[in-house]
């Protein structure tokens, strides 16, 4: 593939190092295949130096090697392979260790110069033993992050070098991670080791001389060339002793970094059998215990924490509250059940922070942590921890509460892997939060299905019978029409069929509300005022109900209409307090029937949270009868479900009510102590109409 010059930004030298390596670790791979694929038809690895690679062939060239080596990290492994001496041949990495580190550093800089000109190197010494080389491309060159980790494997590559310097490699800062430049700090320690190994090769070398000229008669008397021989001898042995005690020193850094692998391979072995019984654990269904609570004891008990603490957002994400925990006295229960952890306002304590930014937090600095968030002073008091984790846990992507986990009694300080182990653990927690949820959410949907299948069956049989009573009151009120044209207005007939034609149109209205409960009639809303309908309502009302049985009306003025039907309204009043009077049948007791107005906020009311925010109509019917039970309250809504004896109730009443509050797109909410009584309450939306002053 032909480049322009502008574009040529590499030489072809700089893919030895990768043909060398694919050569001894991957000989299946055609060299000239994998060329041709990446459109690199020019390189030669006996050419010079000249600049005749873009950008792009690099790129399709370490695309296509991962591809076919399956290893993404084969740019970091080149580079720590052009160090080696496999590919640096046997004299000059014999050589390297004696040069030194800042020469070695100078070296190699000067030979990736020559070999692109995408990015300027600057190698810049800071202390005796450390340098630092920033590397930043040209305006208008972008590199790719392979780049970066073949440099970084250049680095690596001369730490094993010098390996008796104990040379470390940072890289602080990288165009890759939201910097300007890559940034590499190489720091080391001194060590005599070169000049004494080139001592040790010089002395060697000398002894061997010095053997032959004793063994040849080339010196007199004079001269005895033994105690040279023999001084030459210590040296080199002096200097074969420091050299294999540097060897030392590197073995047993490989002893102690393999120990330590080895326990870090054992404490992720027994962290991942905690996660797996943890997640086994929280997995086992048991309805009657909390899924936060149970996962607090297991975390502290599978893991060993002294203290484990989960706290759960509410559903407006206002505030944090106490949901479950281990390793709390009971005196320290009573404090942490009631506290709350702001999210709204100014908060800017350690556990908003988590919770907010999504971030998980290791302290080991109890003391830090009260100066720098002196909001969260009073809970850290209260757990007393020596250290601790505090770490989001997410559903979907999004926090709904925090895990805490310190110690209070072990002094182990703790560090990324315990952070790393609290992440999962909190991941499981939300896995399990969200299945659970989910269950609950089917359970309810299958109860609605099964619902509106009795409500449509139910549907199907009211149209059938509302049709035929309305063809049965049909020729009822047509007769009368006829009898009152054939009566004088003053006779005592005349009003009884005005009486009959009067109750005629109230059956018609119910057959209207049959046929809109079956949902094969349509209703025309109109604004109307509820007070004056209720009030109307309760007159009607008040001459069937015992005289042991009071009637409170506390109905305010001056309230905004709703769109609705006043039949609808009518039939709502009558059937609530019908319901109230028989609960009160027998003692006797107090009717209130309450009308007002209510601002629904967002989260104003714990148990509406279903409402919208708005202007609200609210209805509120309490009888002080014998109330219901949980049990009796989970069915009220049900079709033909009735607690009253036969002949006074079908158990059609508050159905009835329900389908009519939700067409009014409302909502209605029951309350019930057994042995006290009820409580409806039905909140209707308001018309955009201003208030006005109510008639009657």
């Amino acid at each position: 593939m032909e480049t322009t010059k502008e574009n040529q930004l590499y030489s072809n030298k700089i893919l030895d190092t990768y043909v060398a390596l694919i050569r001894e670790k991957y000989p299946d791979i055609e060299i000239e295949d994998l060329m041709d694929d990446a459109g690199i038809g020019n390189y030669s690895k006996t050419g010079n130096n000249a600049i005749v690679l873009c950008q792009a062939q690099i790129n399709r060239f370490h695309e296509r090697l991962c591809m076919l080596t399956d290893n993404m990290k084969i740019a970091q492994q080149a580079g720590r392979y052009a160090v080696s001496f496999q590919c640096l041949g046997m004299i000059r990495s014999l050589v390297l260790p004696f040069v030194g580190i800042r020469r070695a550093c100078k070296m190699m800089v000067e030979y990736a110069k020559s070999l692109t000109r995408s990015a300027r190197y600057t190698i810049r010494y800071i202390r005796k033993n450390n340098i630092e080389i920033v590397v930043s491309p040209y305006k208008g060159i972008t590199e790719e992050p392979f780049q970066c980790e073949i440099r970084q494997g250049y680095f690596q590559g001369l730490a094993d070098v010098f390996l008796h310097n104990e040379l470390t490699v940072s890289h602080s800062e990288c165009m890759f991670r939201d910097g300007k430049a890559c940034r590499y700090e190489l720091s080391w320690r001194s060590s005599a080791f070169p000049l004494l190994a080139g001592l040790s090769w010089l002395v060697g070398a000398a002894a061997i001389v010095m053997f032959i000229a004793v063994c040849l008669p080339l010196f007199d008397d004079v001269f005895n060339p033994l105690w040279p021989v023999l001084l030459f001898l210590g040296l080199g042995w002096a200097g074969q002793r420091v050299k294999s005690k540097a060897y030392l020193r590197s073995l047993q850094g490989i002893h102690t970094a393999r120990e330590e692998i080895r326990h870090q391979t054992e404490v992720n072995v027994e962290n991942s059998r905690a996660i797996a019984d943890i997640g086994q654990a929280l997995g086992v269904e048991d309805p009657d215990a909390c899924i936060f609570d149970r996962a607090a004891n297991i975390v502290g008990k599978k893991l060993r924490y002294d203290r484990v603490m989960i706290m759960i957002a509410n559903d407006e994400k206002t505030f944090l509250s106490y949901r479950g925990g281990y390793g709390f006295t009971a005196v320290e229960n009573i404090y942490i059940t009631e506290y709350r952890i702001c999210l709204e306002g100014s908060s800017e304590g350690v556990f908003y922070e988590s919770f907010q930014h999504n971030k998980t937090m290791l302290v080991n600095d109890i003391a830090w942590l009260k100066r720098k968030f002196s909001q969260s002073r009073e809970l850290v008091d209260r757990i007393k921890p020596r250290s601790l984790i505090i770490c989001p846990i997410e559903v979907d992507g999004a926090p709904i509460g925090i895990l805490i986990a310190g110690n209070t009694v072990t002094l182990r300080k703790l560090d990324k892997s315990d952070t790393n182990l609290a992440m999962a653990v909190a991941h499981q927690i939300g896995c399990v939060y969200r299945r659970q949820k989910c269950e609950k959410q089917q359970v309810e949907f299958k109860r609605q299905i099964v619902q509106l299948q009795k409500m449509e069956a139910l549907g199907v049989l009211a149209g059938g019978i509302a049709h035929d009573f309305n063809n049965i009151l049909s020729p009822i009120i047509g007769y009368t029409d006829l009898c009152l044209a054939m009566r004088p207005k003053n006779e005592k007939m005349f009003e009884y069929l005005r009486r009959v034609k009067n109750a005629s149109g109230r059956a018609q209205d119910l057959v209207a509300q049959i046929l809109a409960f079956s949902r094969q009639g349509e209703k025309e809303y109109i604004r109307c005022h509820p007070g004056p309908i209720i009030k109307e309502s309760l007159k009607l009302l008040r001459a069937s109900v015992p005289q042991n049985i009071k009637i409170e009306t506390l109905i305010t003025s001056g309230l905004a209409p709703v769109m609705a039907d006043p039949t609808q309204i009518h039939q709502l009043i009558m059937n609530l307090c019908t319901n109230a009077h028989h609960a009160m049948m027998d003692k006797g007791g107090i009717l209130t029937v309450r009308l007002d107005e209510i601002q629904v906020k967002e989260g104003s009311l714990e148990e509406t949270h279903r409402l919208f925010p708005g202007s609200y109509i609210h209805l509120q019917v309490v009888d002080t009868g014998h109330g219901m039970s949980r049990a009796v309250m989970d069915n009220i809504f049900e079709p033909y479900f009735t607690t009253k004896i036969k002949g006074r109730g079908a158990g059609m009443g508050l159905p009835i009510i329900k389908g009519i509050v939700a067409r009014l797109k409302g909502h209605i909410f029951v309350d019930s102590i057994e042995g006290e009584g009820s409580c409806f309450d039905i909140y209707l939306p308001q018309t955009a109409e201003k208030k006005s002053e109510q008639q009657g």
